[in-house]
């Protein structure tokens, strides 16, 4: 089963052409891929629309390799949800992409999720429980089980196990339509490893949050899980693929 990365991002120069070479010879066939703004934390409305833009152009950049996540700032509203469709719509994105902007449980956040279920695509949403420095409006792993709950027929991936792996797999465990990506470089083998044994392995999915992290190093942790090898194939690309299976052209 080929290795699908279901968590990265542009960087400055937009999608590294060396992620790609590196992702040959681990064995990493399709990346993920949502530009954040320059990762600024509240970006206008103009600037989500141009840092979608710049990802369409990556997508057509290497069509074989990278898919899009629109990214949105849900406080944008109406314009924000236009063009959500538009880059679904016109473009191919396959995703929604959360980060920071607002707390993934708030009403703001619903008529995309609705859009999203419509589509048939995953939603990705950030989260990070944190001891010091939590950002004012970044999600816990209790604000993506409150979205998970309110919306059981959504594909939602938590990222970086929440940040937290043990307290992210309390919080979801019986929300079924809720999965952990195991991207973040504080996350080792023995996270991935716990999420797995205890929330199974069909709901944990590979991501390495590149450009950010290192992907051999991430693929390392999965290999590196004590997994068997159904378990390894699911999350390394198993899971993932059938997430994208659904999607609606």
């Amino acid at each position: 089963m080929p290795i699908i990365d279901a968590h990265t991002h542009l960087g400055p120069q937009g999608f590294d052409p060396g992620a790609i070479e590196e992702g040959e010879r681990l064995g990493v066939t399709t990346f993920l891929c949502s530009s954040i703004a320059g990762y600024q934390h509240y970006p206008s409305f103009d600037q989500v629309v141009e840092t979608n833009r710049a990802m369409v152009g990556e997508m057509a950049r290497f069509p074989s390799q990278v898919l899009g996540f629109c990214y949105v700032n849900p406080r944008h509203g109406a314009a924000a949800l236009d063009d959500f469709r538009r880059n679904v719509e016109e473009h191919g994105m396959v995703g929604l992409k959360l980060w920071v902007a607002t707390l993934c449980d708030d009403p703001l956040v619903f008529p995309f999720v609705e859009q999203a279920i419509q589509y048939g695509i995953p939603v990705l949403a950030h989260c990070w429980r944190k001891s010091v420095g939590q950002l004012p409006y970044e999600s816990e792993p209790v604000h993506v089980a409150a979205l998970g709950l309110r919306y059981p027929e959504a594909s939602i991936m938590m990222a970086h196990l929440g940040g937290q792996v043990e307290w992210a797999t309390n919080a979801v465990l019986d929300v079924p339509n809720v999965r952990l990506d195991t991207s973040g470089t504080p996350v080792g083998g023995s996270e991935v490893a716990l999420a797995v044994r205890r929330l199974g392995a069909e709901r944990v999915v590979f991501g390495s949050d590149l450009p950010g992290a290192c992907l051999a190093a991430n693929v390392g942790k999965v290999w590196g899980a004590g997994l068997s090898d159904a378990e390894q194939e699911l999350v390394l690309g198993g899971n993932m693929a059938r997430m994208l299976e659904q999607v609606r052209r």
